[in-house]
């Protein structure tokens, strides 16, 4: 069964507040956070979208098959996103089908997104805290203990999430399945939390469906999807004779994880860990198939070692990392080589008098003159999921129920070594002479790849022979070899068992050197031998269902190893690029001779004083204001934000309040007192714009009459008069402030649009006049309060603070 791809992108459109949790909060601030994508901005997963869109689908298939579960077009539902094994009421006797749709997370436009990272005061202005209550069923009222507070994300937002639809090669079953995933938009009305209540309204597109609600009334019969049967692409190939040989190419690829990848280690309850690199078993699959598409059938080449496919570990600085040696030691008090501190090789070393502890995980870059290798540790992911029961719409423990994945994190990037024996490379030239350049693309690995996780960038670094510059010679008078595991080794014993016996290695090792290799006995206190073993669980895809259990010498593991006889160059090379034991094109038995961090004394390196730091020279960019609206939500709530901050600030200073307003303090006496700073607050509420007459005339009034004039401070009436009719007077008062806050580009830190500063300066500007002289007066009250030798004259209730 053949297939063509077809991507497109589904427009999600946030008619109301939205809410998707995170399943975390923040202890006595916020019970619930929403989910947030690398760049800390709210974001729809795929998981949520498409299970929404699913029941939408099964809706539209309800009626079409006048209530038939199991009708055609359930069946169509199955094609597009999958079957489900964990609810299905008989036992299924096939392989369950996989989704014909992948989904990937809706996230906010790139234009949106890169202006929001240049300017990051604005990111807290996309979400507000909502707070809630329970109510008693009995008494109808608020329950006692039970306010919570919610972080939801407002209202307007325009989301995109790029998919992918297989399609069969034929027009009607083509059709057929696209009409009902369109038709299924129109009944995606709500998504996540609350949506019940009033949150998560949408309005989900792909394109115009008038077209295709034709298209399914005028074909009330419609044929079911085809049997899925699994099978490689069709593709004419041969196989060549590819000749042995000991000249290695190497080409070097840098992975870049577009989503979080999740490399299943072990699954703990309901959490899955994840591995920190990604084997090459993930990325020799799509290797072969991009070369297979030259008509050459590469098995032969994997099954006889003359290609290789390495794990992809973290890249530092621009090389490809290694796991760190298990015989490198530090200081525990004093740290280490993330800290600075003092490393030592025992391999070499003498054991010092401070305690040591010795390092597990981490990678490490390649030794550069006298400094010592970086070190760096992949940074991780944790996203919590749940399997929502229809009948129920909540998650239960019989479907899943809640489940967190461990992932590596997006944006990382990884370099992983494709070795090819010359041969092989001269025949895949003859094809193409940029072969190599094909490697390039998205992939998808790990697990739940079709959604939230798994997305990679591949792309070419590089293309050198491997030469013999790599490995140290063998010294004839001091006759060692130091060996140094750069992946899993996988061996077997004459059994036939899988073994982590070092003694196999060691006979292994013999066979291709022609030479005789012991462990050099330990002296002084030195180590020559030190290893760990490594247990690799995997699910079979297909199925779901476990594989057997890999197990060997652990990465990291050393050696150092006395030989008798001698050494030719050339075989250390090619054993280094060939590897050791068994599964080598898929990244196993990867080993390193005499490398110089394991024959150097560690102790006397200099600490590498490299600065990986990077500024983005890049001024920010505003945004058309019609290209999108949603911007101008941001923007504007948060000019609302830093207007309330800001003169809360000012009106808790007394001499700002003099200044601006002349409210001041005389002969323990309010001038002017709490009733007519009430009476000013009444007339504020009318004010709107700088042309509006209420405070001016409410001014005059107050001239005219001298009883109440003469309650007011000299010129405090004026400074009152230009507040409330000089349009530019609040805002430079305003920006004075926000530059002492430490911005000092004023409100253009917070605007993203090209209008967007002069349009709310007078959008703005009567809510900037009111909350400003507002907070004075209730700061104003509030020192009257505290200080009780101040007469406050009556008429004080007038106001309330």
């Amino acid at each position: 069964m053949t297939m063509d791809k077809r991507t497109f992108t589904a427009k999600l459109t946030m008619l109301s507040d939205w809410h998707i949790g995170s399943g975390a909060g923040i202890t006595g601030d916020i019970d619930s956070l929403v989910q947030k994508d690398r760049d800390g901005l709210p974001y729809i997963p795929a998981k949520t979208l498409t299970g929404i869109w699913r029941d939408a689908c099964e809706l539209v298939a309800f009626g079409l098959d006048n209530s038939d579960e199991n009708g055609v077009w359930h069946y169509w539902v199955n094609y597009l996103f999958g079957e489900q094994p964990a609810i299905a009421q008989t036992e299924i006797q096939t392989p369950p089908r996989p989704a014909a749709l992948s989904i990937r997370p809706a996230y906010f436009s790139e234009q949106l997104r890169q202006a929001l990272n240049q300017k990051p005061g604005l990111k807290n202005a996309i979400t507000f805290v909502k707070p809630g209550i329970s109510l008693d069923p009995e008494a109808g009222l608020a329950m006692k203990n039970f306010l919570r507070f919610e972080e939801v994300v407002r209202s307007g937002a325009i989301l995109e999430a790029e998919c992918e639809l297989n399609l069969l090669k034929n027009q009607e079953l083509d059709k057929t399945a696209y009409a009902l995933l369109i038709a299924g938009t129109k009944l995606v009305e709500r998504l996540g939390g609350k949506r019940r209540r009033g949150a998560g309204r949408c309005q989900l597109e792909v394109e115009d469906i008038k077209p295709l609600i034709k298209w399914i009334e005028q074909h009330p019969t419609i044929k079911s999807p085809p049997v899925f049967v699994e099978q490689e692409p069709e593709i004419n190939q041969k196989s060549p004779v590819i000749n042995q040989s000991n000249e290695w190419v190497e080409v070097k690829l840098r992975i870049t994880t577009k989503s979080p990848v999740i490399i299943a280690k072990r699954t703990i309850g309901n959490l899955t860990e994840t591995i920190d690199y990604i084997p090459g078993t993930h990325l020799l699959r799509f290797i072969s198939r991009k070369l297979g598409h030259f008509g050459l059938d590469l098995n032969q080449a994997i099954a006889s070692g003359s290609m290789v496919m390495t794990n992809a570990t973290l890249e530092i600085n621009e090389q490809k990392s290694r796991p760190v040696p298990l015989a490198l030691f530090y200081e525990k008090l004093n740290g280490g080589l993330d800290k600075q501190g003092n490393v030592h090789n025992r391999l070499v070393e003498f054991k010092p008098a401070e305690q040591l502890k010795g390092y597990r995980t981490g990678y490490v870059s390649s030794v550069e003159r006298n400094f010592l290798p970086e070190y760096q540790k992949i940074t991780t992911f944790l996203g919590t999921h749940n399997t929502i029961k229809d009948e129920l719409q909540r998650p239960t423990s019989d479907l899943g129920g809640i489940y967190s994945y461990e992932a590596i994190k997006s944006e990382t990037r990884l370099i992983a070594e494709f070795k090819l024996t010359r041969p092989l490379e001269n025949l895949l030239t003859s094809n193409k002479a940029d072969w190599y350049k094909s490697l390039e693309g998205k992939y998808r690995v790990g697990q739940s790849k079709k959604d939230d996780y798994g997305e990679i960038f591949v792309e070419f670094i590089s293309k050198n022979a491997v030469n013999s510059g790599n490995s140290l010679v063998v010294n004839p008078e001091s006759p060692e070899l130091t060996l140094w595991l750069l992946s899993d080794v996988l061996l077997r014993d004459e059994r036939l068992r899988p073994t982590t016996d070092i003694s196999y290695l060691i006979k292994e090792l013999e066979t291709h050197l022609n030479v005789q290799l012991k462990i050099k006995s330990s002296e002084d206190e030195k180590i020559s031998f030190i290893a760990r073993t490594n247990r690799l669980d995997s699910w079979q895809v297909r199925w779901g269902l476990p594989r057997p259990s890999l197990v060997g010498i652990a990465a990291g593991s050393c050696i150092v190893l006395q030989v008798t006889g001698k050494i030719a160059q050339d075989k250390l090379t090619w054993l280094s690029s060939r590897g050791i034991g068994e599964r080598r094109a898929e990244g196993y038995g990867q080993i390193c001779f005499n490398d110089i961090l394991l024959v150097t004394e560690t102790s006397k390196l200099q600490v590498s004083n490299r600065n990986n730091s990077s500024q983005n020279p890049n001024s920010a960019q505003l945004l058309e204001l019609g290209k999108d609206s949603y911007a101008r939500s941001i923007e504007k709530a948060a000019w609302r934000d830093m207007i309330q901050k800001v003169s809360l600030s000012l009106a808790s200073e007394r001499n700002f309040r003099a200044e601006l307003l002349g409210i001041v303090m005389e002969n323990n006496e309010s001038k002017p007192p709490i009733s007519q700073l009430g009476s000013l607050r009444s007339v504020l509420t009318q004010l709107q714009k700088p042309s509006d007459n209420s405070i001016s005339g409410w001014i005059q009034i107050l001239q005219n009459t001298p009883n109440r004039f003469e309650k007011w401070p000299n010129g405090s009436l004026d400074k009152l008069r230009a507040l409330t009719t000089i349009p530019d007077r609040i805002w430079e008062i305003l920006a004075i402030k926000l530059t002492e806050l430490g911005h000092k580009n004023g409100f253009s830190e917070f605007t993203l649009t090209q209008t967007g500063e002069r349009e709310l300066r007078e959008e703005l500007w009567s809510e900037a006049v009111r909350i400003t002289i507002d907070e004075c007066i209730r700061a104003h009250k509030h020192a009257l309060e505290k200080d009780p030798s101040i007469t406050q004259t009556q008429g004080a209730e007038s106001y309330g603070a």
